[in-house]
């Protein structure tokens, strides 16, 4: 009788010991998913806060925990790609000036590297407002149009050209104020131009 007292004791203390492992596991398991889903929560409701529904796509609501990418995949976030959109449009738009008919071509150009100076302001501006927001975008307008007429000037020289505007001095100096005017009378406008363009969203979700 005491040995099967003793074995249905044992019998006994071995289904607690279960259950509270099992337990245990459970509550672990939830504690980790709350911990995971926390910070996206804490995101969202940062977006929410400072950029309104509208402008947030993720919902502190609706949240999920981000899945990781298979191994050896990776993802080029879209605003590092729009940091190069300058640059580029800048590269082609001198090549056209060289060999197309520029003032055949002038609002197509005036548009196409418009775009990439939006493109490049957009990734810059994310997290700045105001003031500093409108003095990058010029910057960006100011340093594309610089370049493109760089890239003009080198190919310019380069193919045994000369440049006709005299009152600028000798050939390295007309080449040196060429960029600059168009750096100035065409980058700052273009510049400004996107800055306003960029603001439109955030005008319109204050008139509402």
């Amino acid at each position: 009788m005491i040995v099967g007292a003793s074995a249905d004791n044992e019998r006994r203390t071995l289904a607690i010991v279960r259950r509270t492992a099992v337990g245990y596991s459970m509550s672990t398991e939830a504690g980790s998913r709350r911990r995971a889903t926390a910070p996206i929560a804490r995101r969202d409701a940062a977006c929410l806060r400072q950029r309104g529904e509208t402008y947030c796509t993720g919902m502190a609501t609706h949240t999920q925990p981000i899945r990781s990418l298979p191994s050896g995949a990776r993802r080029v976030p879209v605003s590092s790609v729009r940091w190069f959109a300058a640059p580029l449009v800048a590269v082609v738009a001198g090549m056209l000036a060289q060999w197309a008919d520029f003032q055949a071509l002038r609002v197509p150009l005036l548009l196409f590297v418009g775009s990439g100076v939006l493109a490049t302001a957009h990734a810059a501006t994310r997290d700045i407002r105001g003031l500093r927001a409108v003095a990058t975008a010029i910057a960006i307008g100011i340093a594309t149009w610089a370049l493109a007429e760089s890239v003009y000037a080198v190919l310019h020289v380069s193919l045994g050209e000369r440049f006709h505007a005299e009152r600028f001095g000798p050939q390295w100096s007309q080449a040196l104020g060429l960029i600059g005017a168009h750096g100035l009378f065409l980058g700052a406008p273009t510049g400004i131009v996107a800055a306003l363009l960029l603001r439109l969203p955030v005008l319109s979700r204050h008139d509402r």
